[in-house]
């Protein structure tokens, strides 16, 4: 008789023990899996998205000064599908971060002649270049100061 009291107080609770681990393991697994797919979704967006990614030297031969610097970033940085630009007055380059799928490296030409300034092979705009303040003109261009 205590044999049977013990088996039907006992039964039960094993059966919830059982099903409660289960159930915790069963969603466990669960976000486990989930977690996996993400990452690999992630995964697979960031090699898409580095494969669509391109890099570009950009020379700039009429680059003077750092406001050069800055009206050239800004112009460059207003066109959609520019990630990254870092101008060296210095060297005279632009390297500039892309995607591909929305620009390229003649339209990033374009923006920097629009601006008044050389880029690669191709001449600045002249109405934008005599714009420009008379430090950003190279100096035979300069005018006089008095």
């Amino acid at each position: 008789m205590y044999t049977l009291k013990i088996k039907k107080t006992l039964l039960p609770l094993i059966f919830v023990v059982t099903l409660s681990f289960m159930f915790i393991s069963g969603c466990s697994n669960e976000e486990t899996e989930n977690k996996t797919e993400n990452k690999t979704e992630n995964i697979q967006q960031g090699t898409q998205q580095s494969e669509l990614i391109e890099n570009v030297s950009i020379n700039l031969p009429t680059m003077q000064c750092e406001k050069c610097k800055e009206t050239i970033e800004t112009a460059v940085r207003k066109m959609d599908g520019i990630r990254d630009i870092t101008v060296s007055v210095k060297d005279k380059f632009a390297h500039i971060d892309y995607e591909k799928s929305k620009i390229d490296v003649s339209h990033i030409e374009d923006a920097i002649t629009s601006a008044g300034y050389d880029a690669n092979d191709k001449k600045a705009n002249p109405e934008a270049y005599e714009n420009l303040k008379d430090c950003c003109k190279i100096p035979k261009d300069r005018k006089e100061k008095e």
